[in-house]
């Protein structure tokens, strides 16, 4: 297979390329976004990645992929790592006595007296889920990157690039962290791609994908600036940290997964929100419901924000919005909808709202109404001077809340 153009008519099967970034246990994050893909009817034509993007492809494009995401959710340091999970886990809490103090400074003087982490556990926990057959017989194009040492040169590398029988050695090279020990292959070592190109959508688009879906982890690395104007570069990244790039606690991949899998549909169905997932409705339609506003709510609207000279038809749309959306830290061109929706997911946060599911507006605005609300300062009946009084001294979180307040409180349904 040489690459796909996409297509876009209903009901025929999306081809994309996805390139996934390197980040060590971030990449859970992979795993949901791409399960989000396949539900959702799309066909992935190519993958390529670097790191823990490119182990994860290569189970992908041999068909593994449900086999992967039971891995991910069973993953033990101790699989990948010469250390054993308590030792590990004191290590990445910092949490340790004098005694695992002691056998931590064994490990680590094993690691510099072999010039890095030995990878020997980890190519043996390849050997046993990763078929290279599978991988050069799949319909779909894989690539990734390394840097090779000897040669001090990167190597973007597709799988025809690479001799039989050494895939395994290159998924490893190209996962080869600064702290492992470098992957010898033949005479020449080879560190981690993320010193080239921690996430190659170029790869994708030589091999002429022009809807290119790059998954992000946000970890550590270069990026190379793609090269072909016509290529259409969507990137979908995490709404939340995705942890430690060694974190592989059982609870955070479990978040991880469930986070790329919603992420990845924010981004597939145009939902709205950045830490919720909002089905959209109609600019006008929620304009028109803003009318629901009483006056009494429009002016205490503009009163958190010091909007105090203006009239009321115009005061809402023209002064409080934008200023809403500006201390929201939008962009200018954020229209009403992303106004609305940020103001209300600050209000849910603080509810503790549940996140990961998908909220029509309406239903959003009935869970953020009817859960417990954050106390306000200002109590029913207080003077207007003390009610003044107690605005001004409204720290900004507090006015943006108490704003997402009155709002859920007077817009009934959209």
């Amino acid at each position: 297979m040489v690459g796909a153009e996409p297509c876009a008519i209903m009901g025929v099967m999306f081809m994309i390329g996805i390139a996934l970034e390197g980040g060590g246990a971030r990449g859970a994050f992979h795993m949901g976004v791409v399960k989000a893909f396949l539900e959702e009817g799309y066909e992935i034509g190519g993958i390529t990645g670097t790191s823990i993007g490119a182990l994860n492809g290569a189970i992908i494009v041999q068909g593994s992929f449900e086999e992967g995401c039971r891995v991910w959710e069973n993953l033990t340091p101790s699989e990948v790592f010469d250390i054993d999970d308590e030792e590990y886990q004191q290590l990445i809490q910092r949490n340790f006595d004098r005694e695992a103090a002691r056998r931590l400074a064994g490990v680590i003087g094993r690691i510099i007296r072999n010039r890095g982490l030995d990878t020997g556990k980890l190519r043996q926990f390849l050997q046993g889920l990763i078929d290279e057959e599978r991988i050069r017989k799949s319909p779909m194009d894989f690539g990734l990157v390394t840097v090779s040492l000897t040669g001090l040169k990167p190597m973007e590398l597709y799988r025809e690039d690479i001799p039989e029988g050494k895939l395994i050695d290159y998924l490893i090279a190209s996962a080869s962290f600064p702290g492992f020990k470098p992957k010898e292959i033949g005479k020449d070592f080879y560190i981690d791609g993320g010193l080239y190109d921690n996430c190659p959508v170029n790869l994708l688009a030589r091999k002429g994908y022009r809807e290119i879906y790059a998954i992000r982890t946000l970890g550590p690395g270069f990026h190379r600036e793609v090269r072909y104007p016509d290529v259409k570069v969507t990137h979908i990244l995490p709404s939340e940290s995705l942890g430690r790039i060694f974190d592989f606690s059982r609870d955070l991949i479990s978040r991880n997964l469930k986070m790329g899998y919603y992420d990845g549909l924010r981004v597939i169905r145009g939902l709205r929100g950045k830490k919720y997932y909002i089905r959209p409705v109609e600019e006008d339609r929620l304009l028109r419901t803003l009318h629901q506003l009483t006056d009494r709510q429009v002016s205490d609207l503009g009163s958190l924000f010091g909007i105090n000279k203006v009239e009321s038809g115009r005061m809402l749309s023209e002064k409080i919005l934008p200023e809403i959306g500006r201390r929201l830290g939008l962009k200018k061109e954020a229209d009403c909808q992303d106004i609305i929706v940020g103001l209300l997911e600050r209000l849910a946060e603080e509810q503790g709202l549940e996140k990961y599911q998908i909220y029509d507006l309406n239903d959003f605005l009935a869970a953020v109404r009817t859960g417990k609300l954050p106390d306000t300062p200002a109590a029913p009946g207080v003077t207007a001077s003390i009610k003044n009084r107690i605005t001004e001294s409204l720290t900004g979180k507090h006015r943006l809340l108490s704003a997402a307040r009155i709002i859920a409180e007077g817009i009934k349904s959209v």
